[in-house]
């Protein structure tokens, strides 16, 4: 999947990816037609505690969670590290292990511990050498397991020190040779416009709905010369407002046929998840007698 990244990232246009929180959004957003997925911390955090990204979830967690995502689609994810979870030696392991579970790439950030979401205030981040050498452990460890794997650089300094320290960071990191940079809560048109003139490597743009960041269209992303678009949390903010909606509705007159136009019915959903796999790997491997069991109809109903 590495492969298949770098080599979407040398064609012409910008990708736009959704950020996705488990399996679930991730074959959802692929049946959309994204092309690429990106992990969001703030929607596994969510997602797998109710809790906002404070720095709550273990490594462990935030691997696992990678791992799910990546195995239940067909294109390329790249993976949230966070702020690899430690120091250099932690971030060593950190991508030896989200390579390990399929990451097509990964960012590493430069917040302490425990980090928070990075259009949050309060934020703080480490020295600058410190984060060089984390990075500097980040390459050196996937040049040892798989050299086609992105490695993309976070700096929150904007909101912490000013643009200036974020871009000398991040011409800093494209010196050293990271593949990708990540310049968080960019607060005008102006510094956006700086950050791609300045930083010799692609850049990634986020957008947060109510963020620090004004919305732009992948166009104009694109004209400003950005590579990468993402919209971290409009799956998990899309997904929350709409169940809130139905169930809400279901609480308090029912379900009914109404409701079904809202949402999706129980053989689309079957699409989704791809029942049609499930009942090929039976016809394949099951003998006829435990075929049986089901009787003649494994549909839907």
């Amino acid at each position: 999947m590495g492969k298949r990244l770098r080599e979407r990232l040398e064609r012409p246009g910008i990708i736009v990816a959704p950020g996705v929180f488990d399996a679930l959004s991730a074959r959802i957003c692929e049946i959309a037609g994204f092309e690429v997925l990106q992990h969001t911390g703030y929607g596994t955090a969510a997602s797998l505690l109710a809790k906002p990204d404070v720095g709550l979830l273990s490594f462990g967690e935030m691997r696992d969670q990678l791992y799910r995502m990546v195995h239940a689609v067909d294109i390329p994810v790249i993976g949230d590290g966070d702020n690899g979870f430690g120091n250099a030696v932690n971030v060593d392991r950190t991508v030896r292990e989200y390579i390990w579970a399929g990451a097509a790439g990964l960012f590493v950030e430069d917040q302490v511990i425990p980090k928070r979401c990075g259009h949050m205030s309060g934020k703080a981040v480490i020295l600058e050498d410190e984060m060089m050498g984390k990075l500097r452990a980040a390459m050196s460890a996937r040049d040892q397991e798989d050299r086609s794997t992105l490695i993309v650089y976070r700096t929150d300094a904007v909101a912490v020190n000013g643009l200036e320290d974020a871009l000398s960071r991040a011409k800093r990191a494209a010196d050293l040779g990271v593949d990708m940079v990540f310049v968080e809560a960019l607060e005008s048109l102006d510094q956006m416009e700086r950050a791609v003139e300045e930083v010799p490597v692609p850049l990634m743009l986020n957008l947060v709905e109510g963020g620090r960041t004004p919305l732009v269209s992948p166009s104009m992303a694109e004209q400003m010369g950005f590579k990468y678009l993402m919209y971290p949390v409009t799956p998990l903010f899309a997904g929350a407002k709409a169940m809130l909606d139905v169930m809400s509705d279901v609480r308090k007159n029912g379900l009914s046929d109404s409701k079904v136009s809202l949402s999706m019915d129980f053989a689309e959903f079957a699409d989704v998840v791809r029942l049609d796999r499930i009942r090929e790997i039976e016809d394949d491997f099951l003998p006829e007698e435990s075929l049986n069991r089901y009787g003649d109809n494994r549909g839907i109903l």
